[in-house]
């Protein structure tokens, strides 16, 4: 039986959606890292023919009936990432049509059903990314977090400990936002927080603090709200120079918003699409019920 497979390849773990042609799903797997950039060539290797192995022994399928399939990672759509993966993926015995593209299009078609409109992503990090029917790409951010990822978790738990240290110096006024950083971490000093940034926590580990930063603006706390309100900025402008460039300005497109600060902190949700909405009137701003897997299945689909 023929059937196509999607896979949303993170830096953690990747998600696979195995479906028949009709798009009735066949099975969900979870798999290790098949991100590139966290992992390198050998490990992603692997991780895929496992990812793969697991899937066929799992549906009692071979590979060779495997009609298309699409794997979704944060820059595999640049040139030297895109040819490894394709590599990696006919290696696995994989002879049908292979797709490989960024992180945001499978979400894009899992909210939308369709190959066009704008991803925004503050997660982790952040990226803005658009595609129009023409098959014009554009991105903006998603460079890592010592260089861009503004309005992402990363950035606004960053903003906290700097604001904290402003704070305790005497530099900005009072925030609760030391106080409960200090709590959730459970140091007693603020000393603490220098070993803890510089060498034990990872991108997550600060990501992490975003939710106290909603916590303090929810209790009315000015640094908080600043910061916040930062970090929609930030996210605007990305997403109005995607609405630019691709001509959306009047155009009833999806704009779809994804990623944990979106989907945890109602404020910078709520604002963000206001602010877009007051702007250009037409867009749709949606969150995605389906996850990254399905919408790269249903690309792997649209291949065919």
């Amino acid at each position: 039986m023929k059937y196509v497979i999607g896979i949303d390849g993170g830096g953690t773990k990747s998600l696979l959606h195995m479906a028949k042609l009709n798009g009735n799903l066949i099975l969900e797997l979870q798999g290790g890292p098949t991100n590139l950039y966290a992992q390198g060539n050998e490990a992603v290797g692997q991780a895929l023919k496992n990812l793969l192995g697991q899937a066929m022994e799992a549906s009692g399928e071979t590979i060779a009936d495997c009609a298309a399939i699409c794997l979704g990672s944060a820059g595999a759509d640049r040139p030297e990432e895109h040819r490894a993966l394709i590599g990696m993926i006919q290696g696995c015995g994989v002879t049908g049509t292979i797709t490989i593209t960024n992180d945001a299009e499978p979400v894009l078609v899992a909210a939308s059903g369709k190959r066009e409109g704008i991803v925004v992503i503050s997660g982790t990090g952040s990226l803005a990314f658009g595609l129009d029917k023409t098959g014009k790409r554009t991105r903006v951010g998603g460079w890592g977090h010592l260089i861009g990822d503004e309005g992402s978790g990363y950035d606004i738990g960053m903003r906290a400990i700097q604001a904290a240290f402003r704070s305790h110096d005497g530099r900005e006024s009072p925030t609760s936002l030391l106080e409960l950083i200090l709590k959730e971490l459970e140091f007693d000093r603020v000393e603490q927080l220098i070993p803890f940034v510089y060498q034990k926590a990872g991108k997550q580990d600060i990501a992490a603090l975003a939710k106290l930063v909603n916590e303090a603006y929810m209790a009315g706390d000015e640094t908080a709200a600043r910061i916040l309100t930062d970090a929609i900025n930030e996210l605007y402008q990305m997403t109005r120079t995607i609405i630019k460039a691709l001509e959306f300005e009047n155009k009833e497109i999806a704009l779809v918003c994804n990623g944990s600060v979106f989907g945890r902190i109602d404020y910078v949700y709520r604002e963000f699409a206001k602010r877009v909405t007051d702007e250009f009137p037409l867009i749709r701003v949606v969150t995605p019920k389906r996850d990254a897997a399905f919408g790269a299945a249903q690309i792997a689909l649209l291949s065919l």
